[in-house]
């Protein structure tokens, strides 16, 4: 159990990032009548900013002192 309370903050984080990828991949890409191309792409780059704090996070509680 201490080891989820010493690392608490990473695994939301990370559990946030892959639920943006989950949702990108979930909807779809698809072309509309126009022929424009339709997907959720704000999603990809959510994942990798919560998947790098969730790094530094991890990183942060391993190496602090105590």
């Amino acid at each position: 159990m201490c080891f989820l309370r010493k690392y608490k903050i990473s695994l939301i984080l990370s559990l946030c990032g892959s639920g943006c990828l989950v949702v990108y991949y979930s909807d779809g890409t698809y072309v509309n009548q126009n022929g424009i191309l339709t997907e959720s792409f704000g999603f990809l780059p959510l994942f990798w900013i919560f998947q790098l704090l969730a790094l530094v996070a991890f990183a942060i509680s391993f190496f602090k002192p105590g």
